[in-house]
Formats: C-alpha cells, sequence, structure tokens
C-alpha cells in the first residue's frame, strides 16, 4: 500500500508539475518582450502628422571643398546606394536607439543626389520618394527627416534604428562635430 500510495503521489506531483509548467509557458507566450521599450517608443513616436508640433531646428550646410561629386555620386548610381546615401544623411538629423554608417549633408552633395535621382527616377523602384526627400532637403526642409528616414529604413528592411525625432540644434551640432570636423 505505501508503494501505491508513493507512486500515486509521484504521479499527481508530475501531473501537476507539468500542468504549471505549459500554463506557465502559455501566460508567457502571451506576454510581449520588452513591453516597456516597445511602450516607450510609441509614446516617443514621431508620424509625419505631428512633426508640425515641434519645433524643427536650423540645419546650416556647409559647402563642399574639392569633392568630385560626379564620382562621388555617379549618373549610374544603383537604387541601393542612394537609399543608403539618404538614410545614412538622415542620421545627422534625427534621434534613433541605434544608427549605422553617417554622411554629412552639404548643399553641393543634396544637388548633386537630386539631379541623379531626378535623372534616375523612371528607373529606380521607389524613384518619386528619392526626389520628394531630396527636394525639400535641397530646399532647406528637414522637418519631415523622421518620416524620410523611417521610409528609407522600412525600404532597407530595417529593425533596429528606427528615428523617433528629429534631433535638436545642439545635437545636429553634436553629431557634426563628433562626425565630420
Amino acid at each position: 500500500m505505501k508503494k501505491l500510495l508513493t507512486i500515486s503521489g509521484i504521479t499527481v506531483g508530475t501531473l501537476a508539475l507539468t500542468a504549471a509548467l505549459v500554463f506557465g509557458l502559455l501566460e508567457f507566450a502571451n506576454k510581449p518582450v520588452n513591453t516597456k521599450t516597445a511602450e516607450a517608443e510609441e509614446v516617443n513616436q514621431v508620424e509625419a502628422e505631428e512633426v508640425d508640433d515641434i519645433d524643427v531646428p536650423e540645419v546650416i550646410l556647409k559647402e563642399t571643398a574639392n569633392e568630385d561629386l560626379e564620382e562621388l555620386f555617379p549618373d549610374s548610381m544603383t537604387e541601393s546606394t542612394m537609399q543608403t546615401t539618404i538614410h545614412h544623411m538622415a542620421h545627422g538629423l534625427i534621434y534613433a536607439e541605434q544608427k549605422w554608417g553617417k554622411i554629412e549633408i552639404t548643399e553641393d552633395r543634396l544637388e548633386r543626389l537630386l539631379q541623379v535621382a531626378e535623372q534616375q527616377e523612371s528607373s529606380y523602384k521607389e524613384g518619386s520618394l528619392y526626389v520628394s526627400i531630396l527636394t525639400y532637403w535641397n530646399d532647406g526642409d528637414f522637418s519631415n527627416a523622421v518620416a524620410d528616414h523611417n521610409s528609407i529604413w522600412k525600404l532597407q528592411n530595417g529593425t533596429i534604428g528606427k528615428a523617433t525625432r528629429l534631433l535638436t540644434a545642439d545635437e545636429i551640432n553634436e553629431y557634426n562635430e563628433k562626425h565630420f570636423e
């Protein structure tokens, strides 16, 4: 009889442990990972419509010194290179948790990129997007840089480094001093 009670106790205990484990796994599977980070990103998310409510810093562009822009941005520039160039330029304008790559924005570079984008617009899958972004930037309007960055980031299948806001004027100056001076 003791043996039967021992076996029954072990069986009931094993079943209880298994049930608790299954319940725990199911509960864990229904909870999002990094809930705090996801909520914070959602709260801080800046959509294109909301940019009007934000102070857009004045961006002072340097002139390019002794660069062969046609060599740097050739007429035959691939769409992938155009995306990467706009993406890396946007890093100097936006805040994201992580950023990889940087290209300094200058008047001459923007003008040249716009020329190439206009010339290649019909051959690029997203040509009108590049022309639109570069036209605004060429006119000194960086108010949509968050949406611009995220549009390119999505085209590149970005998963980390989504832009959440524009940098302040001080942050832009600090970024440029750190990376380009």
